[in-house]
Parts: C-alpha cells; sequence; structure tokens
C-alpha cells in the first residue's frame, strides 16, 4: 500500500512538473511602425531654414522604451557620430526619445528644425523603437535637403 501511494504521489508530481514547464513565457513580438511619413507630403525632403516633418504609428507590445533619430549626409555614411568632426554647414541628428517610455502604442510626431545653413544633397534617415525588452524596429530612408522650397 505505501508502494501504491508513493508512486501514486511521483506521478502526481510529475505530472505537476510537466505541466508548469510547457507554460512558457510568451514571447514578445518586436514593435510595429506603420503609417511612417518623412517629410511633408511624405516627399522624404526637406529644405535649410524649415523643418523634417517625422510621424509614425507606433505598437509595441513589450513597452516602448526610447525611440531613437539618426540623420546623417550620405557621404558620412558608416562614420561614428561621436569621432565625427562637422565642418561648416554639414548638419546631423542624433537624437533620443524617451517621452513615450512604458506605452504600447503611440502616434510619434516631430518637426525637426533644419539649420539655415545645412547642407544640402542626399542624408540618410535611421529612425528605431526599442521596446522594454530589447526588441527592435527601424526604419532607414534617403533624405534629400533641397536648395529652396518650391515656389507655389
Amino acid at each position: 500500500m505505501k508502494t501504491t501511494h508513493v508512486i501514486f504521489a511521483m506521478f502526481f508530481a510529475l505530472t505537476i512538473f510537466s505541466l508548469s514547464s510547457c507554460n512558457k513565457d510568451k514571447e514578445i513580438s518586436k514593435p510595429e511602425i506603420k503609417n511612417f511619413e518623412l517629410g511633408h507630403d511624405n516627399s522624404n525632403s526637406a529644405y535649410p531654414g524649415s523643418d523634417l516633418h517625422i510621424e509614425a504609428d507606433i505598437v509595441a507590445e513589450g513597452k516602448i522604451n526610447r525611440i531613437e533619430i539618426k540623420i546623417h549626409h550620405e557621404g558620412e555614411h558608416g562614420k561614428k557620430f561621436a569621432s565625427y568632426i562637422l565642418s561648416e554647414g554639414e548638419w546631423e541628428v542624433d537624437s533620443t526619445y524617451v517621452k513615450f517610455s512604458g506605452l504600447k502604442n503611440t502616434i510619434f510626431h516631430e518637426d525637426l528644425d533644419i539649420p539655415a545653413d545645412a547642407e544640402t544633397g542626399d542624408y540618410h534617415f535611421h529612425f528605431a523603437v526599442i521596446d522594454m525588452e530589447g526588441n527592435k524596429a527601424e526604419v532607414e530612408r534617403e533624405l534629400e535637403i533641397k536648395l529652396s522650397a518650391p515656389v507655389k
């Protein structure tokens, strides 16, 4: 009879253990960036002395930790921001936004000022959303800083 109780207790413990080990934590998917817009009318362009419109719908199951924006002149792609010394007129951005931290979804909308003396030409634009779990979603675009705005 003791043997039967021991076997039953072992079977019960094994069943409980196997059920609890199958109940793994749900894997959190990486953030999603939807309806991304860069430049007025989503033109992927802007002008010195004006602003650069950036907008996106963000959904982050793992809650947003931070949003990063990096912009650099195309000729400087691959150089480190900290070690690169800007010459007069060259414009770059390396910004981190934490005001959305802890949110599961938001509409990101910023208008970045472009200095009037910003060098025209092709720039590389990086937009990243990093959640609390360390998952990352990115958008990269080519951005053109044009000489002057079109006359309306």
